[in-house]
């Protein structure tokens, strides 16, 4: 695949296992003049084109004026719903059972003359969000290991990589809540994970994300999410850096907190829906509500890494 180097297309990918507070990373980065943040485009197809769930704008996919736009730049036009579905297909091809893999082997994706059709289909798609957007860096927040390694494809797409972390046993209890999804087809709710299974991916899925990175050269920046919020102007500014736009000033309230505006991520946390203030506290719930067993096994499956990673 030939691509005109000065087409080239930013993207800061925001890597980690989920709710680890990518969607929240995402929504302060999307203020930083020359970002745009559009959510987990790795589900473009699915959820917002042949399920037609809504933008974070509040308005289903299919109508958003922004995703019009950025979709007939694509494709001349909303894409029909076999297109969808092929590169739905496509997509899913780059899923959590391919860890092992990327633990072991370079990052490099199986029948690549086959899919150049999609990783060109992605590289007009990050091209059309910045065109439309008008921003420098397009910020995905898929946060699969597998999908970036279908980023990296492409080479009209410049990827860096921020990779936010969290402390597992607040993941793990996160990830054992009740919590309605309101974009969900059905009123479902978001998906629950097992204390053990939460520790094994956040380990394997949070290695798999810096062994890519580093086997393949691209700008990297790990991060943690009790940071963020500790220290909101001086984590983002550090990404923002990575990303290659001049720090901005964060807006912040007497009382720590910032005010979001309306955005257009396509999936993610139902907090992106939120518009107004939000409070920069820390989720800290998992130190008096989380089981002493289920507390005790996370640290215990999690500790090389998260050791490591500054969580003792």
């Amino acid at each position: 695949m030939h691509s005109d180097p000065s087409s080239t297309t930013r993207v800061l990918y925001l890597a980690g296992w989920g709710r680890s507070g990518s969607t929240l990373a995402e929504r302060l980065l999307d203020q930083v003049p020359g970002l745009v943040g559009v959510g987990e485009i790795k589900f473009l197809w699915e959820r917002g084109l042949l399920q037609n769930r809504r933008c974070s704008c509040g308005t289903p996919l299919r109508s958003c004026e922004f995703w019009v736009d950025v979709l007939g730049e694509t494709f001349g036009g909303l894409p029909d719903d076999a297109t969808a579905r092929a590169l739905d297909a496509a997509s899913r091809r780059f899923r959590t059972r391919h860890l092992p893999g990327l633990l072991l082997k370079p990052a490099s994706p199986p029948d690549a003359d086959a899919m150049l059709w999609y990783y060109q289909t992605l590289e007009r798609l990050y091209r059309a969000v910045a065109r439309v957007s008008g921003a420098e860096v397009v910020v995905d927040s898929s946060k699969f290991p597998s999908y970036l390694t279908a980023l990296l494809q492409g080479p009209a797409l410049d990827v860096r990589v921020a990779h936010i972390v969290r402390d597992p046993r607040a993941v793990a209890y996160s990830w054992q809540r009740h919590r309605a999804d309101p974009d969900a087809p059905g009123d479902a709710q978001m998906p629950r994970m097992h204390p053990g299974a939460t520790a094994l991916y956040w380990s394997a899925w949070n290695l798999a994300t810096e062994r890519i990175a580093t086997r393949t050269d691209r700008p990297y920046l790990r991060f943690r999410y009790e940071d963020l919020i500790a220290d909101p102007a001086g984590t983002l500014a550090a990404i923002t850096k990575l990303s290659g736009v001049p720090a901005a000033a964060l807006p912040l309230g007497d009382r720590g907190e910032v005010f979001v505006p309306r955005t257009h991520q396509v999936s993610g946390n139902p907090m992106r829906f939120h518009t107004g203030p939000v409070a920069l506290r820390l989720d800290d719930e998992w130190t008096t509500g989380m089981a002493t067993r289920h507390r005790y096994l996370t640290g215990a499956v999690t500790v090389p890494l998260r050791h490591r990673y500054g969580y003792h």
